[in-house]
């Protein structure tokens, strides 16, 4: 894969690498910082990228069992994140071919009515089951924009150990 804002070709990545980068993101969320719309949901901005970049080794089912827990952390209605996070994960796989060819700044603008999806999805669930809307709750769309000005500093992270250096080593054949 080559790297579209240097043109560097990167190197493999490695499967535990996604799996930490999964883990701290979820720790992240597990943190008790209440339910703001200022605080970023750091899973599904892990779970986008690595949706985008590296769809064969996270698809829809891994962002369905991360949704799972995130269920059973915020008590929320079973299956809300769940299904809200694989919706968001299939969106993500069959953009990925027209978002990897944009510049970082233009995916995030691409990425925002994901990251809204991902944000009212709740509000709008409560909605349809319970006939009443909270005005209040509008305010996640905040919480989408923050995580699309997130979004270059998640690809710089998470590319970074895939970026090859710029000078070249001749003893080492990589």
């Amino acid at each position: 894969m080559i790297d579209s804002q240097s043109g560097y070709i990167l190197r493999p990545v490695n499967p535990l690498f996604i799996i930490f980068s999964l883990l701290c993101a979820l720790l992240l969320n597990l943190l008790p910082l209440g339910n703001h719309s200022w605080v970023p949901d750091w899973l599904i901005i892990c779970i986008i990228f690595w949706n985008i970049h590296q769809h064969r080794f996270v698809g829809v089912i891994w962002a369905f069992l991360l949704g799972l827990l995130m269920d059973v952390h915020n008590s929320d209605l079973l299956g809300l994140h769940a299904f809200s996070y694989s919706l968001v994960a299939y969106f993500a796989i069959s953009w990925q071919k027209r978002i990897v060819a944009l510049p970082i700044f233009t995916q995030a603008l691409h990425l925002l009515p994901i990251f809204m999806l991902v944000a009212l999805f709740p509000v709008l669930m409560h909605w349809i089951l319970t006939g009443e809307l909270y005005w209040w709750a509008i305010t996640g769309s905040l919480q989408a924009f923050i995580e699309a000005l997130l979004w270059p500093l998640a690809t710089y992270l998470l590319l970074a150990p895939q970026r090859r250096p710029i000078d070249v080593d001749h003893n080492r054949p990589l």
